[in-house]
């Protein structure tokens, strides 16, 4: 006999659905890589806080969408292939390369494990394993990481400096050195494969030049203030600079480097001209 105000003690059915929940709850809590709960359809029902971050949403963005969303189309097949594996009750795992919504591709290995219960499947936990090498892309793209030459230049520059590709009409980052990381306050892969941040203020004239000067593949340099991620705002002045084809046509042109120079270190920029880096 309990008193009235004593808690009733649990079940057996009670204690083993608290039990579930518990650990559920647990694993989505302080699991550290992304972790997603999909159901029975392939639309994720839950995420947690390490794959809203990879996936750049948070789970109400996410909630309802299927998963063939963000898996690159050649990958398909296969995803789907391991996810009615596991819907079938046996853990599967595979390679697959993802992209999420800011449309930064990532070669993963992900785990799918089956969410069962006496009455069926209720659905699929997919923990994902990002891999740490770039993806490769088809050889002759302009849009293609800079080759090791590329990567020496960029970090033999002391000033902010990133490689932009003229071939594609928002003038993407191809690769960035550690000093622009460190002065737009932001990491590499935040900024590579990514309209350069300053060229999206497109309501200011002197950003509207540097579009007029990326289109006719000419050198420019402006002055303008940027915003760094935390919100500190940052005068500096970028310099634009072709690099030329090998037979000198403006119009060949297909990268370009864009170096930010901070006005309270118009030094460096000075001496980075008479390298012949820029203007």
């Amino acid at each position: 006999m309990t008193h009235p105000h004593e808690t009733p003690p649990l079940t057996a059915d009670e204690l083993r659905l608290l039990t579930v929940e518990s650990r559920a709850r647990a694993l989505f809590l302080y699991h550290p890589t992304p972790l997603f709960e999909l159901d029975p359809e392939g639309r994720f029902r839950h995420a947690n806080l390490a794959a809203a971050r990879f996936a750049d949403l948070n789970e109400q963005e996410g909630k309802g969408v299927h998963f063939s969303r963000f898996i690159a189309p050649a990958h398909r097949e296969r995803v789907e292939r391991n996810f009615q594996r596991a819907l079938g009750g046996k853990p599967s795992r595979c390679a697959a390369e993802v992209i999420n919504l800011t449309g930064h591709h990532h070669r993963v290995e992900m785990d799918m494990l089956p969410i069962a219960c006496e009455r069926g499947m209720l659905g699929v936990y997919v923990l994902l394993h990002p891999r740490q090498e770039p993806v490769p892309r088809p050889p002759g793209d302009a849009s293609a990481p800079h080759d090791m030459a590329a990567t020496r230049l960029l970090e033999a520059i002391p000033l902010g400096t990133a490689l932009l590709d003229l071939t594609r009409q928002d003038y993407p980052v191809l690769g960035c050195n550690q000093a622009l990381c460190r002065l737009l306050d932001m990491p590499r892969d935040v900024i590579e494969g990514h309209q350069l941040p300053v060229l999206r203020e497109r309501e200011s004239l002197a950003v509207r030049q540097l579009h007029t000067a990326l289109a006719r593949r000419q050198p420019i340099r402006e002055r303008l203030t940027l915003t760094r991620r935390g919100g500190q705002p940052l005068p500096i002045q970028l310099y634009l600079q072709p690099l030329e084809a090998a037979d000198g046509d403006s119009e060949a042109v297909r990268q370009m480097l864009a170096l930010h120079v901070p006005l309270h270190d118009t030094d460096s920029g000075s001496r980075a001209m008479e390298r012949g880096l820029v203007l």
